[in-house]
Parts: C-alpha cells; structure tokens; sequence
C-alpha cells in the first residue's frame, strides 16, 4: 500500500509539473531537425519530460493503469492492444524518438520489442534498412534502442532495461538506463526503422564512390537521406571529407564518417595531383675528374680513369626536379681495376632511373729504389710526404744538389729528409769519368816484331813517336795492355812482345 501510495504522488508531481511552464531547454535536446547526444534519463524539469512522462506516451498510459507492472490486455485507448510500463525498452524507444521528432512517435508502432520490425515494416510506418544510422530505432529480436551517433564505424545507443529498480518506480534511479555500445552488441539486429526521414530512403538512387571533397562552409547541413525532406542531423565542419556514394543527378552526397548526406553545392571535389615522373639529372660529376662523354640528361653510361693511387673518389649530382630524390653520390671507394659506381634518381611517382659511372683505377705504381743527384733549378721547391701534391706540404727546399735515394710517378724522395720532390723541377747530375792511374810496374820485355810503333800515350789515338828495333826492353808502367819503355817514356803494344 505504501509503495503504491509513493507511486500516485509520483505520477501527481509529473503530472503537475509537465503543466509547469519550463525554462530555456537544454544543450542536449534539439527537437525534430536535429538532435544532440543523450546520456542520461530526463528529469521532470527536463522541457521535453512530457515525451517520457505523460500520457503523450503510450508506455506511460499503460504503467499509470497498471502500477504493479503487470500486462493487461485492452488497457490501451484502441480497446485491442496493451503494451509494457516504463523503464522497459520501449518505453526508452518510444520516448527518445517522440522527443528528437518533437512529436509523439506513430501509436500505430506497437507490440513487444522485437515485433516492431515487421510491425513497422507491414505498416510502412517509416522507412528501414541494415545501415545504422544515427536517430534511428535499433530492432534486436528482444529489445529496442535508439542509436545516438555513429564514432568511426562504431554504434553508440541509449537504451533501458524491461522493468525499473522497484516496482513501482519511486525515483528516476530505479530505471534500468545505458548510454554507449548496445548492450546487445554481439547480437545482429534485425535493422533500423529510420523514424527520422521523412521520405522513404529509395526514393533517389545513388551510386557507391571513393573520394574526397573540401567543404569551405560554415554550418553546411548533414541529412539523414538524400534531400530537404530528411531530418537534420547537424552540421558538419570545414574541411576533406571522404564520400562513399552519390546521387545519380550529382547533388547528394553520402559521408563516409557517419552515413549522413550533404548537399554537394557546397563541397568540391578534391583533385589530386599527379605525382611528377621527372627521374632525370641536371648534372653529373666527379671532383677533379673529367667523365666521358660529356653529361647530357639523357645519356646514362660514363666512364674515366684514374691513376692507381687515388682509392677513392667523390661522386656529385644535381637532380633535374626537386621532388625527386638522388642516391649514390658522396665519396666512394675505388679498387684496382674497374669500378662500376650508380646513381639513381627516384621520382615522386616513383618511377627510377639509373646512371652508370665505369671508373678504372690504373694499377699502383711501384717506387722505384735509386742513388743519384740532383740540382733543385728553381727557389723554394714544394717538398711533400709522398709522391704526389695531395699528399701533406712538407715545407721548400732551397737551391742546391741532393741525393735522391727513390721515384715514384715523376716525383723524387731525399736521401736528407726523406721528403718527396718533383722531379720536372730539378736537373740529374752527371758525374764525369775518373781517369785511372796506369799501373806501375817493371819487368822486360823481348820486342818479336821488326820496327814496332812507340806512342806518345798508351793508345793508337796518341801520336806516334817512331820506330823500335827487335831486342830486349825495360817497362816501366803498363795500361789498357801497352807498356811503357823506360828507355825514353814512349808506349807499345804488349802484344807484340813476349815477357822476359
């Protein structure tokens, strides 16, 4: 008895409040164009209550005649049907949708939550179909929900449970409520009546699509179906924007982010630029090197020659488009011999192209070990510490002669410091020959040969100085196999004589 006695005064205060002028309604409650998310139940001072507790609710009328919750036949105003009390399903889903449409949902859309279905769908009462989209009634083979929004592909509903707390209900707690991924979300529903369109979702064709359009208005409106006749669903931002279909005449389009459609006036699609194919190079080289033949942009194979002590060497290029990208360049190392070096240039479109450089690296010269001078010929004589100028400057050498104890390439190392020269810049000396002195030696000798030639020195080229008779002689020196005769200083030929 008490609790039915809470129950009347409830249903009195509702009552009397629902009279009640209201103040300005809530951020969260929109009426009939459009709406804003729900995630709570209403209070009696919410402005839309009256779509939740009163008789404007089927639901409401049943619970107020059968406060102990029980099913009655004939309760209703038809004299036919009955229905459930509040805090069941649907009871939410009849009060939700009435509330977003500003006005009491069809009566006609009646009987256990999961007849609403084919209910809806024999009375054509509101179009339908498998696509979830926000505003629409949810329909599970045993519950109802109203689907708020749609979060990347994601169903979010509001939703109450088939009975209250207590019973019967004495505070807006005692409701069984939900807001967020449907309670039945591993349950296929049977689809979605749109009570929010206001034409039927076939009536225009459209054609599915993939791509994007810019929206530069402020407060461009989303609808519910392809046209004025479909409820607002708010507006969407500036910005791209992906389409997933369009209307065969071009003047809706379908968002790929929530299934609602915008009037494509207001949007344009988003072009996309082909992507550059310029693969080439602007220039070709390598520091300090001549490449043959001369770059040109289309020819794509090079080749040059290096000495055999360079091991490596600095490969440079200009791309012909800055959005192309170049590599392959930089220092590279060389081996004896030939070298096959690329560099390729990769388009923004990806596409490749490959330029061949065929280095040959002669091969590495030997120092060669030697033991001469030189004059320096100039003043201040570059000195290095090795063959060749890239090697580290090792100070000048003054004018003057020096030993030169190793050559390598044209260039010469000193015996003094070890220091490497080049040569072009010096003179060899040439060392003039040495006399040698005639031997001395006394002994005889029998001339064998009538009249035997005397010479002024010891060779035919030196003056003759007359006749020497057969017989037995004194030498005194010989050289180069003559002798000289003590007798008077002059040379003969030994051959002609026979040692005493």
């Amino acid at each position: 008895m008490k609790q039915r006695t809470i129950s009347i005064m409830l249903i009195l205060f509702l009552t009397v409040t629902l009279l009640t002028p209201m103040g300005a309604r809530p951020a969260e409650s929109h009426g009939a164009g459009s709406f804003s998310v729900r995630t709570s139940v209403p209070s009696s001072s919410d402005p839309n209550a009256k779509y939740y507790y009163s008789d404007l609710n089927r639901f409401w009328k049943a619970g107020r005649l059968a406060p102990d919750f029980k099913y009655y036949d004939k309760i209703m105003d038809d004299g036919k049907t009955g229905g459930y009390v509040w805090g069941n399903c649907t009871w939410w889903a009849y009060s939700r949708a009435s509330e977003v449409l500003g006005e009491p949902l069809n009566p006609n859309l009646r009987g256990n939550a999961g007849q609403w279905w084919d209910c809806n769908k024999n009375g054509g009462f509101y179009p339908y179909g498998s696509e979830p989209k926000a505003g629409a009634i949810v329909v599970y083979a045993t519950h109802v929900a109203f689907v708020e929004q749609i979060v990347n592909g994601q169903v979010y509903v509001s939703e109450s449970g088939w009975q209250t707390k207590t019973e019967p209900m004495s505070t807006y707690d005692d409701i069984y409520f939900h807001y967020g991924i449907p309670w039945h979300n591993r349950e296929t529903p049977k689809g979605y009546i749109y009570v929010t369109d206001k034409a039927p979702v076939n009536t225009i064709s459209s054609t599915p699509v993939n791509y994007n359009v810019q929206v530069s208005v402020d407060q461009l409106r989303m609808r519910s179906g392809p046209g004025t006749g479909y409820a607002n669903m708010g507006y969407i931002k500036p910005g791209v924007h992906q389409l997933k279909a369009i209307t065969t005449d071009g003047e809706w389009g379908q968002l790929a982010s929530n299934g609602y459609w915008i009037f494509m006036e207001y949007a344009e699609k988003v072009v996309t630029k082909a992507k550059s194919k310029n693969n080439k190079l602007k220039s070709l080289s390598v520091s300090g090197y001549a490449i043959s033949p001369t770059f040109k942009a289309a020819t794509t194979s090079y080749s040059l020659t290096v000495p055999g002590n360079v091991s490596s060497v600095t490969i440079n290029a200009v791309r012909s488009s800055k959005k192309a990208s170049v590599s392959g360049t930089g220092a590279v190392a060389l081996a004896a011999g030939s070298n096959v070096k690329t560099v390729t240039v990769t388009a923004e479109n990806g596409a490749a192209k490959v330029y061949t450089l065929n280095i040959t690296r002669k091969k590495a010269v030997k120092a060669k070990t030697v033991n001469y001078q030189v004059k320096v010929t100039v003043t201040g004589l570059n000195m290095r510490s090795g063959p060749g100028k890239k090697y580290k400057n090792k100070g000048t050498l003054k004018k003057g002669t020096y030993t030169i104890i190793q050559t390598k390439g044209g260039w010469g190392k000193l015996k003094k410091n070890g220091h490497w020269i080049k040569l072009e810049y010096t003179k060899k000396v040439t060392k003039k020959a040495v006399k040698k002195p005639a031997k001395t030696k006394n002994f005889k000798v029998k001339v064998k040969v009538k009249d035997l030639n005397m010479r002024s020195g010891p060779g035919k080229k030196y003056k003759s100085k007359g006749k020497l008779k057969k017989g037995t002689y004194k030498i005194v020196k010989t050289k180069n196999g003559w002798g000289k005769l003590k007798k008077n200083g002059y040379w003969i030929k030994l051959s002609h004589t026979k040692r005493v």
